[in-house]
């Protein structure tokens, strides 16, 4: 099960990691586009974006990291697995749409009433 959280092909391997967070922007730099466009409306944009971020932040992290020779890792069982979780959320986030605000009854009628005037 760590395994699957922890992947070893991303620890001191800064590169692969800029790589997830482009994959990751494109997600929400495709959903930016089309609300642009007007095709779609209810797409949440921010959320792929901000994942993207962090997993940036993170490899400028493991950057620094990178050829020290640290045998133990203990924040690796907090940050990434935080970053993998978050980033399945903002994923399903993004390809969710919101629902929509309610407009309220039409023509300032009192729900359950009659919108006729006697």
């Amino acid at each position: 099960m760590v395994d699957l959280l922890i992947h070893p092909s991303l620890v001191e391997r800064p590169g692969r990691i800029l790589l997830l967070a482009a994959v990751l922007a494109i997600p929400g730099l495709l959903v930016f586009v089309a609300r642009r466009l007007g095709a779609v409306r209810q797409l949440r944009v921010w959320p792929c974006l901000v994942m993207s971020c962090l997993w940036a932040v993170y490899a400028l992290y493991e950057a620094t990291l990178q050829g020290k020779g640290y045998n133990i890792r203990v924040e690796l069982l907090l940050i990434h697995p935080a970053l993998t979780l978050l980033s399945v959320l903002a994923l399903i986030a993004t390809a969710i749409p919101r629902p929509r605000a309610s407009a309220g009854p039409a023509g300032g009628a009192m729900l359950g009433g009659s919108s006729e005037r006697t």
